[in-house]
């Protein structure tokens, strides 16, 4: 069956179902209320979103960080998918739907002997159609989970691949304060100021050259936009953490 005939990947194409749709818009009233009145939120750099979709990418301190991404590019959960575990996320019927009333959940098989189960182009083509639908975009976390505030560990590739082979552009961003609202050992959130940096765009096209490029061609493209990706990070972090 093709991935996108799939009734249960209907959610992530066209226009979502009332009752996903209501549960995303309501979490992130709640979120723009605590980013106001508790965890007051000051954006730097909205300007430098693009108008077309793209990948989200930034530090990852604490777990209200998607919703923060969210809140600093002033749109709803239904605006942002985010890769899962399939073999998790995907094995009941009452995860996969309990979870995606909040989030717009992509499955990706995690691999068993260097083996997908759900071949990587599925999840490629549910993420393609899921950002041409009104420009949705997706999140990503480089440093695959959440770090020591401060500290930028070694980035993954995964955001670069995708960036590559969707051919949308990389955004970017720092949090700064969340590692102190809501710390990893932490149940409930505390007050505090949080500050979210977007920085400029990384666009595919100044990686690829070639309007036909070789595995090569694509493999080194994707290293060099991971690495840029992860100094631009690093560089503004460092700066406000020291």
């Amino acid at each position: 069956m093709d991935v996108l005939q799939n009734p249960k990947f209907k959610y992530l194409l066209g226009n979502q179902p009332f009752y996903f749709k209501i549960w995303k818009i309501l979490f992130y009233i709640y979120s723009k209320i605590v980013f106001t009145f508790y965890t007051p939120l000051k954006v730097f750099g909205r300007e430098n979103l693009p108008e077309s979709s793209y990948i989200f990418c930034s530090n990852h301190n604490s777990h209200m960080d998607v919703a923060l991404l969210s809140a600093s590019a002033q749109k709803s959960f239904n605006h942002f998918g985010m890769l899962a575990a399939k073999d998790y996320w995907f094995d009941s019927w009452f995860k996969r739907n309990l979870i995606n009333t909040v989030m717009n959940l992509i499955p990706i098989d995690r691999k068993i002997d260097g083996v997908r189960s759900f071949p990587i182009k599925d999840t490629l083509t549910l993420c393609k159609s899921f950002m041409n639908y009104n420009k949705r975009c997706l999140i990503f976390f480089p440093e695959g989970t959440r770090g020591k505030p401060g500290e930028i560990t070694p980035f993954k590739r995964g955001a670069s691949t995708f960036s590559i082979n969707l051919n949308k552009p990389i955004v970017p961003a720092v949090i700064f304060g969340s590692h102190r609202a809501w710390p990893k050992d932490k149940f409930l959130m505390q007050p505090g100021k949080i500050c979210v940096y977007i920085l400029e765009p990384i666009y595919p096209s100044s990686f690829i050259k070639t309007e036909s490029p070789t595995n090569e061609e694509v493999s080194k493209a994707i290293k060099g936009m991971t690495l840029e990706l992860e100094q631009r990070i690093k560089e503004k972090a460092e700066f406000l953490y020291e």
